[in-house]
């Protein structure tokens, strides 16, 4: 199974090498597709800025190597942890040529990728590892709309870090976003109100908190969260936005009177392509609020506080 997915895969990264590089490759007569293009670097061992038929070959083994939990599927956080970092035109990008490193272990040529700088989560307790290990089944389950594995991480820590009590999420989808909320909920004693349209997302998000064992602080609200937020009378130390992009500026005109000063309003999928101008417009030029937008590489979150 393994091996027919590699092989699946391998024609496919090729054919994104190629494209990449033809799309980055500077104008005049010195291109060289390797210098510009991570993929290219990733499968060009000889780097001389040609794919030869010895490398093409060796493509399925290299990306075998980048199936770091051996289930025969590559991951986007995998992919893209692998990738060489860029540094910008020319040998080494505007700011020289890249530090030397050490011979030893690592080899010459070994770069840090982003995945091994950061890690994987690391359960604390056997109610960690439950969870921990309940999202990493949901990621092979139905997903829809959900947050990789960094974003939750993200909304984890924010969320432990504060201190929160009671968090606000709108856009359950299936439960990953909440189940990495509920790993800060059960160590700070709080709650999680989730609001979804979906009935078939909710019922699989229901059976996702279960087997997770936070059922008990998720509470999922069903109907148009435009409607149903007007519920809320209590103060909120997080609200977390992964719905319609476009509606994001109602939930924050209704909830911000809501959030506590000093709580946090954070919302996915901020990017360019996504996020709402008038949404990002009510963020970073209010002087009440205080907005950095993380992780732009990928889908992009807002961070936004609510000062005191």
């Amino acid at each position: 199974m393994k091996r027919a997915l590699l092989a699946l895969t391998t024609p496919i990264v090729l054919a994104a090498v190629v494209q990449t590089a033809l799309a980055q490759r500077p104008a005049g007569p010195d291109r060289d597709p390797g210098r510009f293009n991570p993929l290219m670097r990733l499968f060009d061992a000889d780097r001389d800025g040609v794919l030869s038929n010895d490398e093409i070959a060796a493509a399925g083994k290299k990306l075998a190597e980048l199936d770091k939990n051996g289930d025969g599927k590559l991951t986007e956080e995998e992919f893209i942890g692998a990738m060489p970092a860029g540094r910008g035109r020319g040998p080494g990008g505007p700011v020289g040529p890249p530090p030397r490193r050490p011979a030893g272990p690592a080899g010459r040529g070994a770069a840090a990728s982003a995945s091994s700088l950061q890690g994987q989560p690391l359960p604390k307790d056997d109610q960690e590892k439950r969870i921990l290990d309940a999202l990493r089944a949901m990621r092979g389950g139905p997903r829809y709309a959900n947050v990789s594995p960094t974003d939750g991480r993200l909304l984890r820590l924010l969320a432990e870090a504060a201190g929160a009590k009671r968090i606000v999420e709108i856009g359950t989808s299936t439960g990953e976003s909440a189940t990495w909320l509920a790993l800060a909920l059960r160590k700070t004693g709080g709650h999680l109100f989730t609001h979804e349209v979906d009935q078939a997302r909710a019922k699989v998000a229901e059976k996702n908190f279960k087997a997770a064992g936070v059922d008990d602080l998720v509470t999922i609200v069903m109907g148009d969260a435009h409607e149903t937020v007007k519920d809320h009378q209590e103060p909120i130390d997080i609200l977390f936005l992964d719905a319609d992009k476009q509606g994001y500026i109602d939930y924050l005109e209704k909830l911000l009177p809501l959030v506590r000063p000093g709580g946090l309003i954070v919302a996915h999928n901020m990017n360019s392509r996504q996020s709402d101008p008038q949404f990002v417009k009510a963020i970073t030029e209010d002087p009440n609020l205080e907005t950095l937008i993380l992780l732009k590489e990928g889908t992009g979150v807002s961070v936004t506080l609510k000062k005191r």
